[in-house]
This record gives C-alpha cells, sequence and structure tokens, in this order.
C-alpha cells in the first residue's frame, strides 16, 4: 500500500476538510448555529426556490466517474504495460491496486470518496433546511425532501458497494459499512462506519419513506419521480439477494415506464457493421424514452470510444442490433474493439426500463417464475434482435433462465456503471461465479481471485480516523 509523506497527507487532510467546510457554506440555510451573518461570496439557501436549485444542479446528475468502469471485466485498455506508470490512476484501476488515487490532485477530482460525500452533504443541506425554507408550500417542499432522501439513498448505494464488502447474508452484520451522515455542522466528526447491514437498511428506509411524496412525473427525467424511486430500491434489493422485493419494486417502476425502443425501427445493415436509418431521430439522453431517469459520468460521453475485450464483443452476434455499439478498429496494429454508445454524444447511466425489465426478470427467475422471468426477457430482445432472425428463449429450469437473464443484463448495460456492482455480487455465486481478467498490452493478463481483498476499493488516507477504520 503507498502511503503520503507526512507533509502531502496534512494537506490532502486540510483540503478533505475545506470540501467540506464549502459544501456546507454552500448548502446551509441560514441558522445561528453555524453562522451568524452570510459569508461573502455564498449564498445560503433560504427559499424553497433555493433548495430546489440544488437538487437541480450540475453536480447532482453526475455521480460517478468512469473509473468504475475501468475496473470492470467489460473494459481492456491497451496501453497498460506491467510496472510502468504504476502512479498513474488509470494504470492502478486497471490493476486492482490498493490506493488507486494517490495524488492532491486525483484525491480531489476522482475518488469516489470525496465526491461522493461532498453529493450527501448537499442532499443533507435540502432534507435539513427545507422545511423552514420560504416561498413554497408544503406539497412542494415534501416534494424536495423526497428527491433528496431517494438521492441520498443511491449515494450511499454507490459508496457501500465502493468501500465495503460485496452484501452476503450471512456476514452482513459484521462486515464494515460506511459512515452515514446526515447533518450539515462540519464541526460535527464523522460517524463511524457501522456495518453493511445497516446501510443497507438505512437505504432501503429511506427510499421508501419517501416515495409516497415523489410525483408521478416531472418535466424533466433528471428530477426523480416515483418511477426512479422505485428503481433505486430495485437496485438495492438485488444487491441485496432480496430477489422478490427487488422484483416487486422493478415491476413499480415498469408502471410508470415501461417503454421500450425497437431497434429494427432505428438501425440497419450497412456492409459488414449496423448504422442509423436515414428515417431514424437521433436519440439524446434527455429525449430517449427508455430513460426513468438521467444520471450521467462526469465525462458525459462516459465511455463512448474506449476499448472493450474480445469476449465482450463477442456477446453481441450478427443477429444482435446492439453490434452499433462495437466498432473494430486498428490501434496500433491490433484489431481493437470499441464502444461507440450507439452513435449518441451522451448516454445515461441512471434508471432505464430496460434494467428494470432485466431485474423484474432475474428476481422472478430466482424465485421460480421462470415463465414471467422468460416473458420480461424476451420482450426486451424482441427490441434488440433482428426481426427477420428472432426467435424466443426458453427454459425450465431457474439456474438456467438467470444465466440467460444475467447474459442480456452484460450486453443491454455495457458501461452503463453497473457491471462492477454485478461482478461484485455474481463473481463468487456457485452457480454464476467466474474470475474476471484484465488484459495488457503484451497478451498477458492478471486475474482478480474471489479472496482477493481488491473487490473493496481503499478509503483514501486522508479519511481515515479512529472511528473510520482503513479496508485492507
Amino acid at each position: 500500500m503507498i502511503h503520503f509523506k507526512d507533509k502531502k497527507t496534512l494537506k490532502m487532510k486540510n483540503i478533505f476538510v475545506s470540501s467540506l467546510l464549502l459544501m456546507a457554506l454552500l448548502s446551509l440555510s441560514a441558522c445561528n448555529k453555524y453562522l451568524d451573518i452570510k459569508p461573502k461570496g455564498y449564498v445560503i439557501p433560504e427559499t424553497v426556490e433555493e433548495f430546489e436549485r440544488i437538487l437541480n444542479g450540475e453536480s447532482l446528475t453526475k455521480l460517478l466517474s468512469d473509473g468504475i468502469e475501468r475496473m470492470s471485466d467489460d473494459f481492456y485498455d491497451p496501453t497498460i504495460i506491467k510496472d510502468e506508470n504504476i502512479l498513474w490512476r488509470d494504470y492502478r484501476l486497471y490493476m486492482w491496486l490498493p490506493d488507486a488515487y494517490t495524488t492532491v490532485e486525483d484525491y480531489r477530482g476522482y475518488s469516489y470518496w470525496d465526491i461522493l460525500y461532498r453529493r450527501v452533504y448537499q442532499y443533507n443541506a435540502v432534507i435539513n433546511g427545507i422545511d423552514n425554507a420560504t416561498g413554497g408550500t408544503a406539497k412542494r417542499k415534501a416534494i424536495a425532501k423526497a428527491r433528496a432522501r431517494t438521492g441520498r439513498a443511491l449515494i450511499y448505494y454507490y459508496i457501500v458497494n465502493i468501500y465495503s464488502k460485496p452484501y452476503q447474508v450471512e456476514s452482513a452484520k459484521t462486515d464494515l459499512g460506511i459512515p452515514l451522515v446526515t447533518g450539515v455542522s462540519i464541526e460535527e466528526a464523522l460517524p463511524g462506519r457501522g456495518t453493511v447491514q445497516q446501510t443497507y437498511d438505512f437505504i432501503s428506509k429511506e427510499i421508501t419513506e419517501a416515495l409516497p411524496d415523489l410525483p408521478v412525473s416531472s418535466i424533466s427525467s433528471f428530477e426523480i419521480t416515483k418511477g426512479g424511486g422505485y428503481g433505486y430500491l430495485a437496485r438495492a434489493y438485488l444487491q441485496m439477494g432480496e430477489y422478490a422485493k427487488a422484483a416487486e419494486a422493478a415491476d413499480h417502476a415498469l408502471y410508470y415506464n415501461d417503454r421500450l425502443v425497437d431497434y429494427n425501427n432505428e438501425y440497419q445493415m450497412s456492409g459488414d457493421r449496423f448504422s442509423l436509418k436515414s428515417t431514424s431521430i437521433l436519440l439524446t439522453a434527455i429525449t430517449h424514452p427508455e430513460n426513468t431517469l438521467i444520471h450521467f459520468f462526469d465525462y458525459t460521453r462516459g465511455m463512448a470510444r474506449k476499448n472493450m475485450p474480445n469476449e465482450t464483443a463477442q456477446l453481441f452476434d450478427e443477429k444482435d442490433l446492439r453490434r452499433v455499439n462495437v466498432l473494430i478498429e486498428n490501434i496500433g496494429g491490433e484489431q481493437i474493439n470499441t464502444y461507440m454508445a450507439s452513435t449518441l454524444y451522451d448516454y445515461s447511466i441512471g434508471i432505464t426500463t430496460p434494467e428494470m425489465y432485466l431485474i423484474r426478470a432475474e428476481g422472478n427467475a430466482r424465485e421460480g417464475k421462470i415463465q414471467l422471468a422468460m416473458d420480461d426477457l424476451n420482450k426486451l430482445r424482441k427490441n434488440r434482435i433482428k426481426s427477420d432472425s428472432y426467435i424466443d428463449l426458453t427454459s425450465n429450469d431457474k439456474i438456467d433462465a438467470t444465466r440467460k437473464i444475467l447474459e442480456e443484463r452484460r450486453r443491454e448495460l455495457l458501461f452503463k456503471g453497473v457491471r462492477w456492482f454485478d461482478m461484485r455480487r455474481l463473481h463468487n455465486d456457485p452457480n454464476y461465479g467466474f474470475t474476471p481478467r484484465h488484459y495488457l498490452a503484451d497478451g498477458t493478463y492478471i486475474e482478480l481471485k474471489a479472496n482477493s481483498p481488491r473487490w473493496v476499493m481503499t478509503i483514501p488516507d486522508p479519511a481515515v480516523s479512529d472511528k473510520i477504520v482503513q479496508n485492507p
């Protein structure tokens, strides 16, 4: 493990505290407990509209860096050479090394701990201040608070799935969770890590209690609605292995939006690859009907133009219209598969109808409701496979059905910010387990073994304290 020198550690700790202070100043409502006067240059929210601006700010639409995909087995970096540029963050992520972010700039710009906890403080500002805000109805305040509680729950979902062990029923009550910060004062010490079970209990409780106040619809898919809330809940239950609950939550999400785009109407064969039809309307993230709730990687275009290994590209056969996403390019004399993101400049990693169909299908399959599961799977596939080649998939066995659904999930949700979390929950499964690989420039590869501590990211040194215990 790489440790910071004392001066650098001190500098980073000061930056960490300054970051939280800045968020507090930007986010808190006027309150004598914290400030007697408004600091020059900062706007302290006092009206409902000002709190809503926090919720609608760009920072809360960009929650993750694409580093989460650089750890997934769907990503291939042909530039990585073993033992070269070992302090480079992309190298450390790709090689599954501890302390991926080794500099002050990396920590402030890329560390999930820093980025996500800053978002927590923004949501906390709304949750703790909206009730006393002026200029809005009680209903409007309730909607804002419900959106903030749901958004904060999603942030904690990401943090626990990056910095804690994967959820296991047998050990969730003892495995270290994450600090659940609910206040806005930086004078208060951060709480301890608690347990994984406590973290997931908090997440599910927050969303469940917020759902009644979430609106059915919104003028913008960036704003959390009931469909988005149920989608978040479905993700959490899936990660916990609560498959019946996950299917039920996904079913509720699909009640509010069940639309699918038929790729047969959008793409055509052009030479040896697919392309947009002349009659197609290029859908953006904002206009795409499958997007129930929009979130982006911090770089809006996400993984577009990034590379994937042959194993991933080969998941898409010649009948699969999603091959529009796969471009074979000559890079340094090597034929390499490049992800095209359906020719979109931007794409969402938030809640989508395809993901909800797949969660409902997996939940039903694991519960033995095989026909319901296959119906959902085939409904999605029918909108993705060339119509003149389409054949329904069938199964009479829940393990076989689940395996088919997981394969489809990997295809449909490629580079949508979920693969690393799927890897964590599935890699050690007795029926669906696997050992992920990352290929290096010389053709060799490294593997991430089931017992490796690298399934959990180490906490940045500046955040470690007596209460916040470092991961191995």
